[in-house]
C-alpha cells in the first residue's frame, strides 16, 4: 500500500520539479498498470514537467529503452533475485528495471550512477529492505554478473526472443516467415530508437516558411532517407512544445505511415472518407490534397476520439474541408459515394513495435485472426461507398499477412468489380518494389512497418 499511495500522488496535483529517472519509473509503473500506451503518457508527462531538453531527451530514452528491452532485463534480474522479480511490488521492479537498463545498455552513464539513483528511487517508492536488494541486484550486475542465454542452436526462438526481448510466440512466427537471419534484423531494428519525422502542413504554410520556423526553434529537419514530404527532426523535439507543432504548422507522421495517402492520391475538388480516422494524421493529408474546393469525412467510432478528431483537425490544423462524423465504419452512416476512400484499420500493431515499446508485451498471437475479421468487414464497409472509377485504399501498420496480403487478396477474390492497382507508381521511390503492394519494414526502410493495397471500381 505504501507503494500504491506514492505512485497515485506522483500523478495529481500541480507539476512539481522531477528528475528524468523519477519521471522515467513513474511513467513506467503507470504503463504497466495502465491500458494507455507509453508514447501518449511520456508526451502528457513531459509537456508537465520542468525539465530542461536535455533531460527530457533522458527520461524518454529511459523509458522507450526499458521497456523495449524489458525481456532482456527481466531474464537477467530474475536470475539475480532468484526468481523472486514478479513478486516484487511495480516500483521496485521499475527501478531495477531503469537501472539494469542503464548498466547493460547505456555506456554513456556512469555504473555508479546507475546504480545510485536506482536504488534512490526504490528507496523513495519503498523501504529500506527493498532499497538494499536494488542495490545488491544492480551491483552484481554492475560487477558482470548474468544470466546464461537460451541456447541459440538448442533452442533459436527462445535465444533470440531474449537477446532481442520480444515475446517467444512472436519470434516463432517470424522465424518461420523471415527465416533466422532477417528476422533477427527484424528484432534487432525493433529495438532502435525511431528518429522524430514530422510532416508540413502545407494549408498553412509553405516548407520554406516552417524550416524557418523550426530553425528559430532550434531544430534544422533533414529530409527522410526514403523520399516524400517527411522530415526528420533531432536533437530532443518535443511535440507539444512546439509552437510550431501547437499552432498546427506541422504534425508527427512516419515515413511509411505518410505514404498511404499518396497510394490513395487524392486530388483537388475530390470528395474522400476516411473511414478510421483518428489520430488524424492521414485525414490531415487528404484534407491538405482535396483541398478547399473537395471535401473529407473522417469518421471514428469512438466518441471521444472523435472528439480529438476534431480538435485535431479543425482547431490546430484548421481544415475548414474536414468534417468528424461519430459512426462504425462496418456499417458507415453514409449512402452517397465518395471518389476516394481510406480503410486504414485498426490490427495488430506489430508493425510498430519500436515506437510503442510496450505494446509487444501487451499483444498474444490470438489478437491478429481477431483484427483480421474486423478488417475484412471494414474494407467491405468502405467498398460499398467507392463511386465507379473511384479509388479504394486499404492499410494497416502491421507485416503479418493475415492482416495484409491475404486481406487483400481475399477482396480481390470476392470483388469482380474492384481491380487491384499497383502503389508503385503512388508512393515516395524509397518504397517501391516488385509487388504490387507498399510494404514497409523497421529493418528494411528505417520506418514503422505499414502495409498498403489499391483498388480501383471498375
Amino acid at each position: 500500500m505504501i507503494f500504491a499511495r506514492k505512485g497515485r500522488a506522483g500523478f495529481r496535483g500541480k507539476p512539481k520539479p522531477i528528475s528524468a529517472r523519477e519521471l522515467a519509473l513513474q511513467t513506467l509503473v503507470a504503463t504497466e498498470s495502465r491500458s494507455a500506451y507509453s508514447d501518449r503518457l511520456l508526451e502528457r508527462r513531459l509537456h508537465g514537467a520542468a525539465l530542461k531538453p536535455e533531460d527530457a531527451r533522458l527520461a524518454t530514452t529511459l523509458v522507450q529503452g526499458t521497456l523495449r528491452r524489458r525481456g532482456t532485463l527481466d531474464h537477467h534480474l530474475e536470475f539475480l533475485t532468484r526468481g523472486g522479480l514478479e513478486g516484487l511490488p511495480a516500483w521496485i521492479r521499475g527501478a531495477m528495471r531503469l537501472g539494469a537498463y542503464q548498466l547493460l545498455f547505456l555506456d554513456r552513464v556512469p555504473p555508479s550512477a546507475s546504480v545510485d539513483e536506482s536504488v534512490k528511487l526504490a528507496k523513495k517508492y519503498g523501504h529500506a529492505g527493498t532499497a538494499g536488494l536494488t542495490n545488491a541486484v544492480l551491483r552484481r550486475l554492475a560487477r558482470g554478473d548474468r544470466a546464461p542465454l537460451p541456447d541459440a542452436d538448442g533452442d533459436r526462438a527462445g535465444h533470440l526472443a531474449v537477446l532481442h526481448s520480444h515475446p517467444r510466440w512472436l519470434v516463432t512466427r517470424w522465424l518461420d516467415r523471415w527465416g533466422p537471419e532477417e528476422a533477427a534484423r527484424l528484432l534487432a531494428a525493433d529495438n532502435l530508437e525511431p528518429e522524430v519525422s514530422v510532416r508540413v502542413n502545407r494549408a498553412l504554410a509553405t516548407p520554406e516558411e516552417a524550416r524557418r520556423r523550426l530553425a528559430a526553434e532550434g531544430f534544422t529537419p533533414e529530409p527522410g532517407p526514403n523520399g516524400g514530404a517527411i522530415w526528420i527532426l533531432r536533437g530532443g523535439f518535443v511535440a507539444s512544445r512546439s509552437p510550431s507543432f501547437r499552432e498546427g504548422w506541422i504534425s508527427l507522421q512516419d515515413e511509411a505511415e505518410a505514404a498511404v495517402v499518396p497510394a490513395l492520391d487524392p486530388s483537388p475538388g475530390e470528395r474522400a472518407l476516411d473511414l478510421c480516422a483518428a489520430p488524424g494524421g492521414k485525414a490531415s493529408q487528404i484534407a491538405e490534397a482535396v483541398g478547399e474546393t473537395g471535401r473529407l469525412i473522417a469518421l471514428e467510432r469512438h466518441v471521444s476520439r472523435a472528439r480529438a478528431l476534431r480538435a485535431n483537425l479543425r482547431d490546430r490544423l484548421h481544415h475548414a474541408n474536414a468534417h468528424v462524423v461519430a459512426g462504425d465504419g462496418t456499417v458507415p452512416p453514409f449512402r452517397a459515394p465518395f471518389d476516394r476512400v481510406l480503410v486504414d484499420a485498426p490490427c495488430s500493431g506489430l508493425g510498430v513495435l519500436r515506437r510503442r515499446a510496450d505494446a509487444r508485451w501487451r499483444k498474444e498471437e490470438s489478437t491478429i485472426a481477431t483484427m483480421a475479421a474486423l478488417q475484412a468487414a471494414l474494407l467491405e464497409g468502405g467498398a460499398a461507398l467507392v463511386r465507379r472509377g473511384g479509388v479504394l485504399v486499404y492499410s494497416v501498420c502491421s507485416l503479418e499477412p493475415e492482416e495484409t496480403r491475404e486481406i487483400a487478396e481475399s477482396f480481390a477474390r470476392a470483388h469482380a468489380d474492384f481491380a487491384p492497382e499497383d502503389v508503385n507508381p503512388y508512393v515516395p521511390a524509397g518504397f517501391r518494389s516488385e509487388g504490387p503492394y507498399l510494404t514497409a519494414t523497421p529493418h528494411r526502410h528505417g520506418t514503422d512497418g505499414v502495409f498498403a493495397a489499391r483498388f480501383r471500381r471498375r
